[in-house]
This record gives C-alpha cells, structure tokens and sequence, in this order.
C-alpha cells in the first residue's frame, strides 16, 4: 500500500470520526437541557413544599373571608404535593434510563477512540481529530 493511500485512509477515518463526534453534539445539548430543566422544577416545588403555611395547618371547616379567588384556585388547582412528586419521579426515571450517560455520550466515544487509537501509535482531540504520536525507537521495540 503506497504511502498516499495510507494518508487518504487516514483523512477519510478522521473525516468519519469528526461526523461522528459532531453529530452527538445537538443530542447532548438537549439531554443537558432537559436534565437541568428536570432538576430546577423539582428544586422549585420541593421548596414551595417545604415553605407552604397551609400543609402544616390542620383544616378547617370555617374558611376566613380574606380568601380570594386567586388564593382559592393556587391552593385548589396547584396542589404543590402532586407537581413535586411527578417531578421528582420524572428526574429519578431519567437518571434510571440513562441521562447521565447520554450528557457524556461524546467524552465516552472520545476516550474509546484514544483507546483503541493507541494501539496504532496514535490518538485525537476532543472533536475527533487524529493526531499523530512519533515512532517509538528501535532499542524500544526490541528491548
């Protein structure tokens, strides 16, 4: 095999492997949003849980008259037990179906590649570009 043959083999994985490490990027973008949106609602509810004057008082029959039809709808409509509870189940079946590991999906194949890239005297960058390693010397090939 000729020596430009090896260098538009060369070009040609790296080309793939740039694709590949580019292609995850939109994905890993959006599963960071979702997990942060995830997190922010369930630290916003479990606040408004623990800060809520009405749970810690018991119920009573005589409602005072300073209700307003706002107050009446957040307390009947918005019940804070319920939104955090979805919320938090939401953030712990992402975590169980994987989240954590589609965030990094790009460092996981990154480091795959060097792995693998080692064997051959080689390595790559963070995008997925090659970069090649010089020849070990003779006295450590048969040393």
């Amino acid at each position: 095999m000729s020596t430009m043959d090896q260098a538009d083999d060369l070009k040609a994985f790296e080309r793939r492997m740039i694709e590949i490490v580019s292609s995850l990027q939109p994905s890993i973008w959006r599963w960071r949003v979702i997990l942060f949106i995830l997190v922010v609602v369930t630290l916003v509810t479990c606040y408004a849980l623990i800060t809520d004057d009405n749970s810690t008082k018991s119920s009573s029959v005589n409602k005072s008259s300073d209700n307003s039809f706002l107050s009446t709808l957040y307390s009947h409509l918005l019940r804070k037990q319920v939104y955090f509870s979805i919320s938090f189940s939401l953030l712990i079946f992402a975590f169980l179906f994987g989240i954590h590991r589609k965030m990094f999906s790009s460092s996981i194949i990154i480091a795959r590649f060097r792995y693998i890239l080692a064997d051959y005297n080689m390595s790559c960058d963070s995008d997925g570009r090659l970069i090649l390693r010089p020849r070990p010397t003779s006295s450590y090939l048969t040393g």
